[in-house]
C-alpha cells in the first residue's frame, strides 16, 4: 500500500498485541488481531509470534528494510472488555473504516477501568457470599463470607501498592481467607468452616486462566495451552496451600 507508514503500522500492531496479552487474551486471538493490521501494508511477508510472556513480530518486503518488533509482556491480568475493544478497532482498520492513525490513538486511549473500583469492590464481596450459599451454606454463613469478602477486598488495595507477583498474591489472600474464616468459627461455632473458605477463594481460582489454556490447545497452540495450564494450575496450587497455612496460624481448626 502506497504512502503507508509501515513503523506506525508496526507499533499499532504492538501496541494491541501488548494490550491484549495483559489482559488475559488467548495466544491464537492476539495473533490473529496482529495479523490483521499488518495485512493491510500489502506486504509480501507478515508474520507474528506470540508466546504468553511476549511476542515478535516483523514485516519484510524487497522494496523495504525489514522491520521487526520484540515486546516482552509481565502484567497479566484478566479484562474482557479491553480484549473485545481492541478486536473491534482491528476489524475496523482491516475493513478501512478507520484509518491508521485513528486506529494507534484508539488503543493508545482505551479506557481501562470501565468500572469504578467500589463497584468491582461490592461485587467481589456478593459474590464470594453467593458462592458460599451455592455451595450449600446458609444464610448465616453467605453473611460471614461477606465480611471474608471485604478483608479480601482490602488486601487486594494493600496487593496493588506493594505489587507482589500473582502467586505470592493469590498465597497471602488465601491465608487472610482461612484465618479469619477460622476466628469466626471460634466465636460461632454454628459457622461451616468449609462453606466459608469455599465460597471466598472462588473469586481468586483462574478459571479464565484455565478456560484459554483450553482454547489455545483446542487451536492448535500447545506450547502456549500447556504453559497456561502449569500457571493455573500452579497458582491454584498456592491458594491451597495459603488456606492450608491459615489453618496451621490457628491452630488446625476444621470444621
Amino acid at each position: 500500500m502506497e504512502n503507508m507508514d509501515y513503523k506506525l503500522l508496526i507499533d499499532t500492531a504492538a501496541l494491541a498485541g501488548t494490550v491484549m496479552l495483559e489482559n488475559g487474551a488467548e495466544i491464537y486471538r492476539v495473533e490473529e488481531t496482529i495479523n490483521y493490521i499488518l495485512k493491510v501494508s500489502g506486504l509480501k511477508t507478515t508474520q507474528a509470534f506470540v508466546i504468553s510472556t511476549g511476542f515478535m513480530i516483523s514485516l519484510d518486503d524487497p522494496d523495504i528494510d525489514a522491520l521487526t518488533v520484540v515486546r516482552r509482556v509481565n502484567k497479566s491480568t484478566t479484562n474482557l472488555n479491553m480484549i473485545a475493544s481492541v478486536n473491534d478497532i482491528s476489524r475496523k482498520f482491516y475493513k478501512g473504516e478507520i484509518t491508521l492513525e485513528e486506529a494507534f490513538y484508539q488503543i493508545k486511549h482505551l479506557k481501562r477501568n470501565v468500572y469504578p473500583w467500589w463497584l468491582k469492590d461490592i461485587c467481589i464481596i456478593l459474590g464470594v457470599a453467593f458462592f458460599t450459599g451455592m455451595f450449600g451454606g446458609n444464610w448465616q454463613d453467605m453473611f460471614y463470607t461477606g465480611i471474608v469478602g471485604l478483608c479480601l477486598v482490602g488486601w487486594l488495595h494493600i496487593g496493588k501498592v506493594t505489587e507482589f507477583n500473582d502467586l505470592i498474591q493469590d498465597l497471602i489472600s488465601s491465608v487472610i481467607i482461612s484465618v479469619i474464616a477460622s476466628l469466626f468459627v471460634r466465636f460461632n461455632p454454628q459457622l461451616h468452616l468449609n462453606h466459608v473458605i469455599v465460597g471466598a477463594i472462588m473469586v481468586l481460582v483462574p478459571g479464565a486462566a484455565i478456560t484459554n489454556a483450553i482454547r489455545d490447545t483446542l487451536h492448535g497452540d500447545y506450547a502456549a495451552g500447556n504453559a497456561k495450564i502449569l500457571e493455573s494450575f500452579v497458582r491454584a496450587a498456592m491458594i491451597a496451600l495459603g488456606v492450608y497455612v491459615g489453618f496451621l496460624i490457628m491452630g488446625g481448626v476444621v470444621r
